[in-house]
């Protein structure tokens, strides 16, 4: 095992900005609405620096030769527990409270004891695990609402991914062996921002008050209070299931989404996740507030959850970020599907194919979720962030490529394995199909002897409803 950590830790490191040229794009998918032909792209640094016809190639600059295929925006994952890839496939067919009890809080124990016998790994081994299956997927950026480690914004930083640790808050439900006291959690939280919110660089940090349930009033006030004061993002779980609507109705008098205004925190710099259980009412103070909404369609169909009203939120102008949630409830980072599930869902929800537009979810998937990870991406546009992804449609699935409206083609019948190159903050991650940062089948390895571990401990670990 020494041999495969130290092969895992040879990393590809790049200490100074380096130009990069995207020639003969066939098709360039500057955002959803705007699509070009024959198109060059040059990236300087971090950055995108120009877009146009036979662009002459800087003679320090690598070259991506994209003849014949589709240049998009790298999309986002607003939303997702990246310790759940170690609980991917195993959840029973119970619903959400139940789930926790016995899925969730059972790893989460395991882990921590893991890691208090001596195995520090786990953190970036999750963490470098969903990466490498996100930049696969053509997925640059995530939002990682996580069981906080130092650890998991290192990974991101080893193998080049963008990431932004929506630090977890709570101070009730949660088995107490399992979280901090408050004012440590308070401590540990302020003195992690300091530490890791690089807005110029790779990692960047929210303030995640779990949800309601889960935090004292007092406690999502101080949230709020310091995603102001620090200007962070702000994310939470908001009327995931029809139950905890009842249930904060039945303590405050309000839904949640009405509580969240009570207590000032319904704002721009909020995205609300789910929103499975939402009334008219609930919609319209979200749109007045200028918050936002991140949707998890495929976690909630799992879980049974219910169905967030996407076409109405969008329609009343509340921008919706797209995510996988976590692997436990979802059991894939895999934002091609994420997209149909959505267009779909709408569609059935709503009883009208016109409900949602695969051009919809791609702006979800993109310019909209660059809004809730409050990143200046999800575009192909001067000054934006260098996160493109290279899309190869050779597959017999993408046969016969009808480009009269690509968008459609895509989302309908794109998968994570036609991406052939990931260039995140300006570098080449993945280049003809090949992860240049890492060894991955050393990741892989270790990642599943401590998976073997894991469940061996997961029996000691038992919690009541």
């Amino acid at each position: 095992m020494r041999n495969c950590r130290e092969n895992i830790l040879t990393i590809f490191v790049q200490t100074s900005e380096v130009t990069i040229l995207i020639r003969n794009c066939s098709y360039l998918v500057r955002d959803p609405t705007h699509i070009e032909r024959d198109r060059d792209v040059l990236l300087e640094g971090n950055r995108i620096r120009t877009i146009g016809n036979n662009l002459p190639i800087p003679a320090d600059a690598e070259v991506l030769d994209a003849r014949d295929c589709v240049v998009l925006p790298g999309l986002i994952n607003a939303h997702t527990h990246l310790y759940q890839n170690f609980i991917k496939g195993i959840s029973s067919a119970v619903p959400l409270v139940p789930w926790c009890n016995q899925v969730l809080f059972p790893t989460l124990g395991a882990i921590r004891a893991v890691m208090e016998a001596g195995n520090r790994r786990a953190p970036f081994l999750w963490s470098v695990l969903a990466a490498l299956e996100m930049i696969r997927g053509g997925v640059t950026s995530c939002v990682d609402m996580d069981a906080t480690a130092p650890e998991i914004l290192r990974a991101w930083e080893a193998i080049g991914f963008r990431g932004v640790l929506a630090y977890t808050l709570s101070n009730k439900w949660v088995p107490a062996e399992l979280r901090a006291g408050e004012e440590s959690m308070k401590q540990q939280m302020l003195e992690f921002v300091d530490q890791f919110h690089h807005p110029d660089g790779l990692t960047t940090v929210m303030v995640a008050p779990s949800t309601l349930f889960l935090c004292s009033a007092d406690f999502l006030q101080w949230a709020g209070e310091q995603a102001r004061r620090l200007d962070l993002g702000m994310q939470t779980h908001i009327a995931e299931t029809r139950g905890e609507v009842d249930d904060i109705v039945k303590e405050t008098g309000r839904t949640p989404v009405e509580h969240l205004q009570y207590l000032g925190l319904l704002e721009s710099r909020l995205s609300a996740v789910h929103c499975a259980n939402v009334s008219a009412e609930d919609v319209n103070l979200l749109a007045k507030a200028g918050a936002l909404v991140v949707h998890c369609p495929k976690s909630n169909m799992k879980l049974a959850d219910g169905i967030a009203p996407i076409a109405a939120m969008r329609k009343s102008g509340i921008p919706v970020g797209l995510g996988t949630d976590g692997c436990a409830s979802n059991d894939l980072l895999d934002m091609w599907e994420e997209m149909r599930a959505a267009v779909m869902l709408a569609r059935v929800s709503e009883g009208n194919a016109a409900a949602m537009s695969p051009q919809d979810a791609f702006s979800m998937a993109t310019t909209e979720a660059a809004r809730v990870a409050r990143l200046d991406a999800g575009e192909i546009q001067p000054g934006k962030l260098a996160d493109i992804i290279v899309i190869e449609p050779g597959g017999i699935h993408l046969r016969p490529f009808h480009d009269e409206d690509l968008i459609n083609m895509l989302v309908f019948c794109g998968k994570s394995s036609d991406v052939r190159d990931t260039v995140i903050h300006g570098k080449i991650i993945m280049r003809g199909r090949r992860i240049l940062s890492l060894d991955e089948a050393a990741i892989i390895q270790e990642a599943e002897a401590l998976d073997t571990e894991l469940l061996e401990r997961r029996a000691e670990f038992q919690f009541s409803p």
